[in-house]
C-alpha cells in the first residue's frame, strides 16, 4: 500500500516538473542576434546653404559723377551758344568742321543752344546737333528758343511753318496751343533738338510791357495757365523738354531786361496768381523752370534769377519743385551791368540754379565757379546737388544711354 502511494506521489512531481519545464520561454542562442529595442536614430538635417547676397547696381548717376573732375562737372552747369567769334559779333555754327569740334572740345558744356544764325536746312542742322553730341564727353542738351510769332529761330529753316504768336493763340481754345506746340516738337525731334525754352507763362499785367507783349496768352491769369500747359504738355508728349518762363513773372515790367534792369509793378496778387500757374506747371511735370532777370518788388534790386528767396525759397520751397533751374541768358544787360560774368554765375548757382545760360564769357564765368569752391563759396556738394540732377534727367530722357 506504501508502495502505491509513493508511485502515485512521484508520478504527480514527474507531471508538476514537466508542466514548469513547458511554461518557460525558449532561449536564444548567443550565436543569434538579438533585435534592438530601441528606435533608429533619425538622420541629422543638412544645413541649410547660404544665399549669396546680391550684389548691389552701382547706380549709373552716381558712376557717372564719380568719373568726373571737377571742372568737368563745373562745365556741365553751363549753356552755350553754338557759336564762335566773328568780325562783327558771334556766329553761329553751321555745319559740323574742324572748328565745331575743337569748339565742343574745348567746352564741354552740359548744354548748348541755337540760334537763327544756327538754322539752315533740316538735314544741315541735324549734322549740326549730331556732330555737337559726338564730340561730347557727356551727351548735352540741345537748347532752342522756339515759342512762334516774333520768337522763331526756326523761321528760316526750308519747308518749316512758323506758329501763330501766344497772343494770337490765348484768343482761342487749349487746343491750338496744344496743336501749335505739336508741330513745334515735331520739327525740333528731327533736328535733335531736346530743350524748348517755352512756353511764355508770363502773364501780361502791363500793357506797356513790350518785351513780353505779343509772346504772352493773355492778361488773365486763368487763361495763361491753361494754353501754357497745353503747350508744355504738346512738347513733352513728343518727348522734348519744356522750359516754362520767366519765373517769378516778367508781364510786369515795362523795361527789358535785354537792355538793363526791368522792373515789375506786379502787386502781391498778381504775383501769387502767377505761382499758380507755375504750380500747375510743375504739378504736370515741367522738367525745367526759366528764371528771368527780371526785379521783383521790394526785392532789394536783386534780379530774381541771382535770388535764393525766389530760386529757393519761393521755387523749391513754396511750389515744391525739384527740377532743372535755369537762367535766362547771362549776356543781358540787367545782369551785365550789375556783375562780370564769374561772380555773376557764382551768385547764380548760390542762389540755386543748376545751370547758367548763355554766361557774357565762358572762360571767365568756368574759372569763378572753379575759384569759389575753391575758397569754400561753393561748395563740392553744391555742385554734385545741380550736376547730379543734370545727369539723371539726362539719363531719363535717354540723352545720355544707360
Amino acid at each position: 500500500m506504501k508502495k502505491r502511494v509513493l508511485i502515485v506521489l512521484l508520478a504527480l512531481l514527474a507531471l508538476a516538473l514537466l508542466s514548469c519545464s513547458a511554461e518557460q520561454p525558449p532561449q536564444a542562442s548567443i550565436d543569434e542576434p538579438v533585435a534592438a529595442s530601441f528606435a533608429p536614430r533619425p538622420s541629422a538635417t543638412p544645413a541649410p546653404t547660404p544665399t549669396p547676397t546680391p550684389t548691389p547696381t552701382p547706380d549709373p548717376v552716381d558712376s557717372l559723377l564719380a568719373s568726373m573732375t571737377l571742372r568737368e562737372k563745373a562745365a556741365q552747369m553751363f549753356f552755350l551758344r553754338l557759336s564762335q567769334p566773328g568780325d562783327e559779333g558771334e556766329v553761329g555754327f553751321t555745319k559740323p568742321d574742324d572748328e565745331l569740334k575743337a569748339f565742343i572740345e574745348d567746352t564741354q558744356a552740359g548744354g548748348y543752344i541755337l540760334f537763327a544764325d544756327n538754322i539752315t536746312s533740316e538735314a544741315a542742322v541735324k549734322a549740326l546737333t549730331g556732330a555737337t553730341v559726338s564730340h561730347s564727353s557727356v551727351a548735352p542738351f540741345i537748347g532752342i528758343d522756339e515759342e512762334g510769332g516774333i520768337v522763331s529761330r526756326l523761321s528760316g529753316m526750308d519747308g518749316y511753318e512758323s506758329q501763330p504768336a501766344a497772343r494770337e493763340i490765348g484768343k482761342g481754345e487749349p487746343q491750338a496751343a496744344y496743336d501749335a506746340g505739336s508741330a513745334i516738337a515735331s520739327a525740333l525731334s528731327r533736328i535733335g533738338v531736346t530743350v524748348d525754352f517755352a512756353p511764355v507763362a508770363d502773364v501780361l499785367t502791363n500793357p506797356e510791357n513790350t518785351v513780353i507783349g505779343s509772346r504772352a496768352y493773355s492778361d488773365d491769369p486763368e487763361v495763361v495757365a491753361e494754353m501754357a500747359s497745353a503747350f508744355a504738355r504738346a512738347l513733352m508728349d513728343a518727348g522734348i523738354l519744356s522750359a516754362p518762363k520767366h519765373f517769378p513773372g516778367h508781364g510786369g515790367t515795362a523795361e527789358d531786361s535785354h537792355e538793363g534792369a526791368a522792373v515789375s509793378g506786379d502787386t502781391p496778387e498778381q504775383i501769387q496768381e502767377t505761382y499758380t500757374i507755375y504750380k500747375r506747371l510743375i504739378e504736370e511735370g515741367a522738367p525745367f523752370i526759366l528764371a528771368g532777370h527780371v526785379t521783383m518788388p521790394d526785392s532789394a534790386e536783386e534780379p530774381a534769377s541771382l535770388s535764393p528767396y525766389f530760386l529757393t525759397d519761393v521755387l523749391r520751397g513754396e511750389l515744391g519743385f525739384t527740377g532743372m533751374v535755369v537762367t535766362d541768358a547771362m549776356n543781358m544787360q540787367a545782369i551785365t551791368d550789375l556783375y562780370p560774368p564769374d561772380e555773376a554765375s557764382v551768385r547764380a548757382i548760390s542762389a540755386g540754379v543748376d545751370m547758367v545760360l548763355m554766361p557774357q564769357d565762358f572762360s571767365t564765368a568756368l574759372d569763378g565757379v572753379l575759384a569759389a569752391v575753391e575758397t569754400g563759396v561753393l561748395s563740392k556738394e553744391r555742385i554734385d546737388e545741380s550736376v547730379r540732377r543734370i545727369l539723371q534727367l539726362k539719363m531719363d530722357y535717354g540723352i545720355i544711354p544707360v
